[in-house]
């Protein structure tokens, strides 16, 4: 990928690798390719990757140079959401991240870190986005997707809800009434439809997916690059930008509610038994259970709280 910016040479593309390896950054010029990369597990957001990401994101925001960044995946997923195993469940509960109000507060961080970047942003997905992958792909400016790729919102199905701050990029992006049938039925979005509904501006196989980031990336590179960062900023203030005061409510109030919920355990469990969940229906059947007994990053691990 090469670009004509007269003023700014490629820097070469070798890999820089962040959090052991799970984030890599390819430099090329002006523009910066942040890939995540745990193919093994679908590119799934174990405590490790988030907290890698946000460090990545605050360095490329201070990079003069960079004016374009690349959001993709290794493999074939660009990210399955939130690594729901065991071993990815306690993993945030453990420290720096050892409750759900700082797990809250760490992700809507990379949320905000990723939407307000001053940066023009593209999301390249090469796969499924699902969770909290549906999250990153809507925080970018743009959207380009492999034809085989889909979007999914997982977890109502889980007992859970779209958190982190996640919810308020998708309302600007597809609308209320778009954004309610994703929540509340978990639809599957595929990439024709993504299209159709806004969450995708161009539609390409994954072996030529990054033909199509080549394509926005010459024309936004063709264009002052004050000027769209002046238009970033004025669109950002305008749309999400101001729903940080309820982001700030959204952290205490998730932390409330999956502390007095249960739901989740009985889903997650249904989800490895391959079954449907028998959720408590508590308020219709009288049958509201105390949380199990606990400290902070204690014995029970849920998902995404504890």
């Amino acid at each position: 990928m090469e670009y004509p910016a007269a003023a700014t040479r490629p820097r070469g593309g070798a890999d820089v690798n962040h959090g052991s390896g799970l984030i890599l950054t390819t430099s090329n010029g002006p523009v910066s390719v942040l890939t995540l990369n745990r193919p093994s597990r679908r590119n799934a957001l174990n405590r490790d990757m988030l907290l890698a990401l946000g460090d990545v994101l605050a360095q490329v925001r201070m990079d003069a140079r960079v004016s374009v960044v690349v959001l993709t995946g290794a493999g074939s997923s660009f990210c399955a959401g939130v690594d729901i195993s065991d071993e990815g469940r306690r993993s945030f509960y453990q420290p720096p991240q050892q409750i759900e109000r700082l797990y809250q507060e760490n992700g809507q961080g990379v949320v905000r870190a990723l939407q307000s970047l001053p940066q023009v942003t593209v999301a390249a997905a090469n796969g499924p986005a699902i969770g909290w992958g549906a999250c990153l792909a809507t925080c970018c400016d743009f959207g380009v997707v492999a034809a085989e790729a889909f979007f999914r919102i997982p977890e109502i199905g889980l007992g859970m809800y779209y958190d982190v701050g996640c919810l308020y990029g998708l309302l600007v992006l597809v609308g209320p009434a778009r954004a309610k049938r994703m929540t509340m039925l978990g639809d599957d979005i595929d990439a024709v439809e993504a299209l159709r509904t806004g969450l995708a501006d161009d539609i390409l196989s994954a072996t030529d997916l990054m033909t199509a980031v080549d394509r926005v990336a010459r024309s936004l590179l063709c264009r002052d690059s004050a000027t769209q960062r002046n238009a970033k900023r004025r669109g950002h203030g305008a749309t999400v930008g101001r729903r940080r005061p309820l982001g700030l409510m959204e952290s205490e109030f998730t932390a409330v509610y999956y502390g007095g919920n249960l739901d989740r355990f009985e889903a997650l469990a249904a989800f490895e038994e391959k079954r449907a969940p028998l959720f408590s229906r508590e308020l219709e059947a009288g049958t509201l259970m105390r949380p199990p007994q606990r400290g902070e990053g204690g014995e029970t691990h849920g998902f995404p709280s504890d």
